[in-house]
């Protein structure tokens, strides 16, 4: 950075002697950056700017040709910016640019969570105007992260930290049988989708199934009505419950493949970008086509604005007729995605089975995945007053 402030130039020293004078540089004192020898007889390096004409009395004696290749630094870019008007300019535009965007807030990141859903976070803070582009205090982050703390059922608290353009939102969960978690009284805890149970962990209430049990959706699995010893009382239903759930796909099977191929079809796409932004861009005049190599041409000096030239390959497209294994293989993969797509992204896959079949006079293939996942929701019992 010292060094880009003071001004550099990148010079080119051409004879036999061109160490000796990179020696009697550092014996003078002149910091010498990114020294290269471009061949025998040549080096390159660069050095500030104020010790360049040093040089003519420290090479006295030397058969060598100095060259100035480059000048770089803040100096030389100021100089610029006199002769430009317009640089001068986008630059007074950049800087405000960079003012107004810093004292705002762009990103908010929000801690993983178990039980709490974070859109309901984000939900909650854009009702109180906290979103991408607000600008935002410290006494107004304070209210927001103690109304929500109150208000999301298993948080136990949850803080707001801003850093430059990012909000942190820190959250702890209430722990289970915590006194936010028995305000809510009485519940029962039900079964969201069919399967088997296979593990039942009841923090409070009653368990109404055990492992092994069949349920169906709304099955009561654990009540909030607890029975013991002639006498009952109502709570408010806990606990985590297991259940192995079937998820079922089916294709039929095609005898013919479409497929894509390139053709000889060939046109440039312009595409005008903003740093990594795209503003605007052109169409070929064919509809199916693939984009491949891209020249990049900088239209600006201090702003990223750039203009892309992408060359855009047609695409066109072709039956082809497959085998009756090769046809049943695509059919029982392309079963298989749609039968993982149902899965929930936090279940645990138990088995995978796949088969071939007719259905309703047609041939597909059929595949059901068994998967793991937590099927018991609380749902609030009817309560007068």
């Amino acid at each position: 950075m010292w060094h880009f402030g003071i001004g550099y130039v990148i010079i080119q020293i051409e004879g036999l002697s061109a160490a000796r004078l990179l020696r009697r540089m550092a014996e003078a004192g002149i910091q010498v950056r990114d020294a290269k020898r471009i061949d025998p007889v040549t080096l390159r390096c660069s050095i500030p700017v104020k010790r360049f004409f040093d040089l003519h009395r420290l090479k006295r004696g030397l058969p060598l040709r100095i060259r100035i290749l480059e000048r770089r630094g803040l100096p030389f870019a100021v100089r610029k910016l006199y002769r430009r008007p317009f640089l001068w300019a986008e630059s007074l535009l950049l800087l405000g640019l960079l003012v107004f965007a810093s004292s705002r807030i762009w990103v908010i990141r929000i801690d993983e969570t178990e039980r709490v859903d974070p859109e309901e976070i984000r939900s909650l803070l854009s009702e109180r105007g906290i979103a991408p582009g607000a600008r935002l205090s410290g006494p107004i982050l304070i209210t927001a992260a103690n109304d929500l703390s109150a208000q999301i059922y298993d948080a136990a608290w949850i803080g707001l930290d801003r850093e430059g353009v990012l909000l942190k939102v820190n959250v702890v969960e209430s722990l289970p049988g915590s006194p936010k978690k028995t305000a809510r009284v009485p519940s029962d805890v039900i079964a969201e989708k069919d399967g088997v149970i296979t593990s039942l962990q009841v923090m409070r209430g009653q368990a109404r199934v055990k492992v092994g049990d069949a349920v169906k959706a709304g099955d009561v699995l654990i009540s909030g009505t607890v029975t013991r010893n002639g006498d009952s009382y109502e709570t408010a239903a806990d606990g985590v419950v297991k259940g192995a759930v079937e998820y079922h796909a089916e294709v039929e099977i095609s005898e013919t493949l479409t497929e894509s191929y390139e053709n000889d079809r060939e046109e440039t796409v312009r595409v005008l970008r903003f740093a990594s932004f795209e503003i605007a861009r052109s169409k070929p005049s064919f509809t199916h086509y693939r984009l491949c190599e891209t020249e990049s041409l900088a239209i600006s000096a201090l702003l990223p604005v750039y203009i892309d030239k992408v060359l855009a390959r047609e695409i066109g497209f072709r039956e082809r007729t497959l085998s009756e294994e090769e046809a049943e293989s695509i059919a029982l993969s392309l079963a298989r995605e749609q039968a993982y797509a149902l899965v929930p992204r936090d279940a645990a896959i138990i088995n995978t089975y796949g088969t071939v079949r007719t259905v309703g006079g047609k041939r597909c293939a059929v595949v059901s995945v068994t998967a793991e996942e937590t099927i018991g929701k609380t749902e609030e019992e009817p309560h007068d007053g």
